[in-house]
């Protein structure tokens, strides 16, 4: 039997000025779209918000897990990608 598949997305925030982080990236709103993404998708992945996955200079990141692939400096038009990405994962942990 298959783990879990789940999205982690990092919601770190870094404050200070010349800061990179992934919330001052935009990835709150892309939690929100990756959602709905996923649910369209009829993909059965949560989408798991975690601290710092400690690669904040290339925000906004997210992974897939178990030990699927980082995304980096993500932005709308990754979004269906990683929804790809997802389904491919799901089928190689199914096979």
């Amino acid at each position: 039997m298959s783990r879990p598949v789940r999205l982690i997305v990092c919601i770190n925030q870094r404050l200070g000025t010349g800061q990179r982080s992934c919330v001052g990236s935009g990835n709150l709103d892309y939690i929100r779209q990756m959602r709905e993404l996923i649910t369209a998708a009829g993909l059965d992945v949560s989408v798991v918000e975690r601290e710092c996955l400690g690669k904040c200079d290339f925000g906004p990141v997210m992974r897939i897990a178990p030990g699927g692939r980082f995304f980096t400096e993500i932005d709308a038009s990754t979004l269906p990608r990683i929804v790809r990405e997802l389904k491919s994962y799901i089928a190689e942990q199914d096979a």
